[in-house]
């Protein structure tokens, strides 16, 4: 049997491309049952093969939708390809609970980030966290590509992302859209990171190009808008709604030094603790690095406010770093962050995070020297001393202290 997919490969212009099955698997139940098909269509065999992007992608048979091109077998011109059933999909809205296996075939999905320095993007691809995805960093430059978003009727075929972090800096995943009531969607036909309910931003998606890739075809996108929200996120796809917002935490970073201001970074980041541990460090390193374009030694002043409804933290900090303080200043942060947000006593639903940091270029540190005080001292009266310290690289300064002696204070020997 023949049938056609549909899926945007450059721009937003939803384009079909031709399939044919090859058999249909007949799990316990439906969650477990797919359909494996093979892709003919020149223009896929030309890009690579299926690529991740396309996992949503609409397979019709006769007309009819029968689910979503959600894998593909690791094969040598990847074109062979799993399709969960569309049954499947609509079980999500229908809460239903998620017993079904993930098939352990190719990724499927990769996540972009576009806006982050050099150096941040690499560090958060060493990680080891939760999202066990391909991360791809993209310069800012691909932001042109959305300068005048276009007027996009999202469709069943439209690329679309799952969004994590939107502004300055946007984290998404690519895919397309299977199915579309009303508001209602279902996308993907596989997990993104498979957390059952969630609260992700649903954004509409560009597409720039793919590639080939060293270990599977992807294509390349950045979001144009956030249009709704991901509410599920389950073995056989991903369900949200058009026209309805997630829950976020609105973000500053502010960079400065003694002088003034240098820098603000404004965006906006879903409220999911998972989500502000893994990408937060990242961020602030990026932002230090965009502010300083340097990587040397110094002191810094940081002030750290979170608020909720429930909920409110200030503190302020000063590090100093005699090899590199802007990595110094954003691992600290994170690690305060993951305290807050992963400690065991309370869920906290941030609202706001505001971030102030001002750079000095000196090593503020001293070592004590020496302490001077008087012999005797007498009750009621005000003694005077002196501290000397050693100044980095800055030789002795000397500080002079007075202490009032209580008239109460017991006599004898100190």
């Amino acid at each position: 049997m023949e049938g056609i997919g549909k899926s945007v490969f450059y721009g937003t212009r939803i384009e079909n491309f031709d399939v044919e099955v090859l058999d249909v698997v007949i799990g316990k139940d439906i969650n477990q049952s797919y359909i494996v098909v093979k892709v003919t269509d020149e223009k896929i065999k030309k890009l690579g093969g299926i690529s991740a992007g396309m996992s949503g992608s609409p397979i019709f048979f006769n007309g009819k939708l029968a689910g979503a091109l959600a894998y593909s077998w690791e094969t040598k011109d990847n074109l062979i390809g799993v399709v969960t059933p569309i049954e499947a999909m609509l079980k999500i809205w229908e809460n239903v609970p998620d017993s079904s296996a993930v098939l352990e075939v190719a990724p499927s999905s990769v996540i972009f980030t576009i806006g982050l320095s050099e150096r941040a993007g690499k560090k958060l691809q060493e990680k080891e966290g939760f999202l066990s995805r391909k991360i791809i960093s993209l310069p800012a430059i691909f932001y042109s590509q959305r300068s005048n978003p276009p007027s996009i009727e999202i469709q069943p075929g439209s690329a679309i992302g799952v969004q994590l972090i939107h502004g300055d800096v946007d984290v998404v995943s690519l895919g397309t859209l299977t199915w579309r009531d009303d508001n209602k969607i279902l996308a993907f036909g596989h997990p993104f990171l498979h957390q059952g309910k969630v609260n992700y931003f649903l954004s509409s998606m560009y597409v720039n190009f793919s590639l080939e890739g060293k270990d599977f075809p992807f294509k390349v996108g950045t979001p144009i808008q956030p249009i709704g929200i991901v509410d599920e996120d389950r073995s056989a796809g991903i369900a949200g709604r058009l026209g309805v917002m997630p829950k976020v935490i609105k973000a500053e970073i502010e960079i400065g030094n003694e002088k003034g201001v240098l820098s603000r970074n404004n965006f906006e980041i879903v409220q999911d603790e998972n989500v502000v541990v893994e990408f937060f460090p990242e961020i602030i390193l990026n932002s230090i690095d965009q502010a300083l374009d340097s990587q040397k030694p110094g002191s810094v002043k940081v002030t750290l406010t979170i608020e909720g409804n429930d909920f409110h933290f200030q503190n302020e900090f000063f590090w100093v770093s005699k090899i590199d303080i802007s990595s110094f200043t954003s691992n600290n942060l994170g690690k305060i962050l993951e305290d807050i947000f992963k400690n065991p006593f309370q869920s906290i639903k941030a609202e706001k995070i505001n971030i102030k940091i001002v750079f000095i270029p000196d090593i503020r540190e001293a070592t004590f020297r020496n302490l001077f005080l008087p012999v005797d001292v007498k009750r009621g009266t005000d003694l005077k001393g002196r501290i000397d310290l050693n100044l980095y690289r800055q030789g002795v300064k000397s500080l002079d202290f007075g202490l009032l002696i209580p008239k109460d204070f017991i006599p004898g020997e100190a």
